[in-house]
């Protein structure tokens, strides 16, 4: 047990630089994801018929694409280099980057979905209900954080490959210690998510309960 620990500390360093790689590529995965996800959204509510129904089309499609099955496509579908013509400038496309091509579909899908969603609630009125795209949208974030353990698949450094290089590199059979504590790493950050979804829900209630308690007290004493 002894043995274990120092080596899980002794690697700690290593492995929190692969944890920083999920989550560098859960970010961008998510902002690019969301941006076009939010252009899909405004051809969806403000475009013709046309435009927006190739709209609902792409965000549909690639809301249903397992995820795993994107990375791969990225990866052997992509050249690892782009040449710049005339300018003879050779750009390096990194696995990292492909990576964030896959994770990017599903948050691009939801924020299609959601935004026209959204947009319609608060065309209603129904603010509060248009606010939770707010919640939603951190828990799709966290969705791609733990999706982001499979770009090790396809060549990159993060957590759970350098989990792999911890047990290659020692001497016992240390598989299970290194993979429960990286766990943690993954754990931790989700309930840190979870914390923060379930804060901005309550306060929208508490917003919404004060709301409803000035609009009464006035009617009260109107």
């Amino acid at each position: 047990m002894t043995d274990s620990l120092h080596l899980l500390l002794t690697w700690t360093p290593f492995l929190l630089e692969g944890f920083a790689w999920n989550v560098f590529i859960a970010v961008c995965a998510v902002a690019l994801g969301s941006s076009l996800g939010a252009l899909l959204a405004w051809l969806r509510v403000g475009a013709r018929a046309k435009p927006a129904a190739i709209a609902t089309r792409i965000s549909t499609i690639l809301g249903s694409v397992p995820t795993l099955a994107l990375i791969f496509y990225a990866v052997f579908v992509l050249p690892n280099e782009i040449v710049l013509p005339g300018a003879g400038i050779v750009l390096q496309v990194p696995p990292w980057a492909k990576a964030v091509l896959g994770l990017a579909a599903s948050p691009l899908s939801f924020t299609a979905e959601s935004l026209v969603v959204a947009y319609r609630n608060y065309r209603k009125g129904d603010i509060d209900a248009a606010m939770l795209f707010i919640p939603t949208w951190i828990n799709v974030f966290l969705i791609s954080f733990v999706a982001s353990s499979a770009a090790s698949l396809v060549g990159v450094s993060e957590l759970v490959s350098r989990c792999n290089t911890v047990i290659a590199a020692s001497e016992t059979n240390v598989m299970v210690p290194v993979y429960l504590y990286c766990s943690l790493y993954f754990v931790a950050t989700s309930l840190l998510f979870t914390a923060m979804i379930n804060r901005l829900k309550r306060s929208r209630l508490m917003v919404r309960t004060h709301r409803r308690m000035a609009l009464a007290h006035a009617a009260a004493h109107g």
